[in-house]
């Protein structure tokens, strides 16, 4: 997997503003962001808990996203990202219903 850039920080950003998600970028990823020479494979966000924001959110990431994101987690040996498949599916079962 490549590393996170700030490239792909701009993106996540743009998409956040236009639908007004409410986020903080955390981690590693936070601290690229403020100039740090470092590397990481993710973007750790915290999303602001609410009904609005995470309606806000799921218009901005078409499902197609986590559908990618899913599959590559099923593919991966690491525990950590196969503890994180029952949240993923779950948001996506809530993405699909909030579309409808």
């Amino acid at each position: 997997m490549a590393a996170f850039d700030y490239r792909q920080a701009e993106e996540i950003r743009d998409i956040f503003r236009a639908h007004q998600v409410r986020y903080l970028f955390l981690g590693k990823s936070g601290a690229i962001l403020l100039g740090f020479p470092d590397t990481t494979q993710d973007a750790d966000l915290f999303v602001q808990r609410s009904a609005e924001n995470g309606t806000a959110l799921v218009r901005g990431f078409p499902v197609c996203h986590i559908d990618d994101i899913i599959a590559s987690k099923v593919a991966s040996n690491r525990q950590k990202d196969r503890e994180s498949l029952p949240r993923l599916r779950s948001f996506r079962e809530y993405w699909i219903k909030s579309r409808k």
